[in-house]
């Protein structure tokens, strides 16, 4: 594996995490190694992901299991993470719990709705703030192959991201750092949504 490409997915995971969104040793990150066949590196389970070095890496392959002679257990959603790359093409996968867009998704509804706001540009191939912005929100499961057909199933070409509900955003993107930026993105919409509520400001018809 190279170490350039490691420590840049252990840069981007110590930044979501100084960001929140992976606090104690909640969240998980990958990185697309080969596409035939499937591998990539994935952070080990129960570890703060804000500690990572490149030599902490799982190689995984598309079952999810670590490659022998390499024992130690990656983490529980490795399965989603390759069901991500194998529906989205992409090249990195990042999971975090954000806490605004975890709170929006516990209301009930199916996606988070954002019209109107620039940072809706910080999605890969979204040119302006005009319109309308659709975050699906899909319900949680324990079982990763359930999960991940909830996932597979509501994702947009529009957005690459997911609300898992009342659990976490699962972000995707052409590189480590556009996947974190994607994850950031959710949780500023969130975040932005969430203060439209508190502050009784009307959001902007679609």
């Amino acid at each position: 594996m190279s170490d350039q490409l490691l420590s840049q997915l252990a840069a981007e995971a110590a930044r979501l995490a100084n960001l929140g969104f992976m606090a104690c040793t909640a969240g998980n990150v990958s990185v697309l190694l080969e596409r035939d066949p499937l591998l990539a590196a994935m952070s080990p389970s129960g570890v703060d992901k804000g500690q990572l070095k490149p030599a902490d890496f799982i190689r995984i392959g598309a079952d999810a299991k670590p490659l022998p002679p390499d024992a130690r257990k990656p983490s529980d959603e490795a399965l989603l993470h390759m069901r991500i790359y194998q529906a989205t093409g992409c090249q990195a996968v990042c999971h975090g719990h954000p806490p605004h867009a975890t709170a929006l998704s516990l209301g009930g509804g199916r996606e988070l709705i954002s019209r109107g706001v620039e940072m809706q540009k910080a999605f890969a191939g979204t040119a302006t703030h005009v319109g309308e912005c659709r975050i699906p929100i899909v319900e949680n499961s324990q079982d990763m192959e359930e999960l991940a057909g909830f996932v597979c199933a509501a994702r947009t070409q529009q957005v690459p991201a997911v609300v898992v509900r009342g659990h976490g955003v699962y972000a995707w993107g052409n590189s480590i750092r556009e996947a974190g930026r994607h994850l950031e993105t959710v949780e500023w919409l969130a975040r932005t949504l969430w203060l439209c509520r508190v502050g009784g400001i009307a959001a902007p018809a679609g």
